[in-house]
């Protein structure tokens, strides 16, 4: 299964009773201070991950074959960068304990989603006005990446996902039709 699949795995909601019992990977970590770049590379890997820190050097994320394998991975990493770390299962102790959790990911998704929600509504506004297809086509791609991205780390499925695939698509549409009126003007013209 994919992280973007791991939704459907622990829970399509916070408020879901699955999301109360999803059972969580806690990566437990130490790493010299220096160099630095180990310390760096594994907090954007965790980063990377959506994992969520619960303190210094304790990350935690849904349990499924894909956070395990990457937290795996990670804990090499650590370990041959000279430092320290374990990997726990856990549940925990209550179901408000859960859902919290549940929350805390699916809200930290939805200010991710409200962003590019926001940033697709100033690309349609510039695309009235009349800027460059091209370069608002090339800034779309970008937050069209940066969508996959944040799909792939929505293991609560955050209402707020439909909605910016469906910006995102309907300022795609429009910077196509745009981009295409251009190209006609253009080889009309000469």
């Amino acid at each position: 299964m994919d992280a973007a699949g791991v939704g459907d795995a622990v829970g399509h909601a916070a408020g879901d009773a699955g999301a109360g019992k999803t059972r969580w990977l806690i990566l437990i970590y130490q790493l010299p201070r220096e160099p630095s770049r180990h310390r760096v590379a594994v907090w954007r890997k965790l980063k990377s991950l959506g994992a969520l820190y619960l303190q210094d050097g304790a990350a935690a994320l849904p349990e499924d074959a894909v956070t395990r394998e990457q937290l795996e991975w990670l804990q090499l990493r650590v370990r041959e960068a000279g430092g320290e770390a374990t990997l726990w299962e856990a549940l925990p102790n209550t179901v408000a304990e859960g859902r919290s959790l549940a929350e805390e990911f699916r809200a930290s998704r939805e200010a991710a989603y409200k962003g590019l929600i926001e940033a697709a509504g100033r690309l349609r506004r510039k695309a009235a006005l009349g800027s460059n297809k091209t370069t608002l086509l090339e800034e779309l791609g970008k937050m069209e990446r940066e969508f996959r991205a944040e799909r792939r780390r929505d293991y609560f499925r955050s209402p707020l996902r439909n909605e910016a695939a469906a910006t995102l698509r309907a300022v795609r549409q429009i910077l196509n039709e745009g981009a295409e009126a251009e190209r006609s003007r253009n080889t009309g013209g000469g």
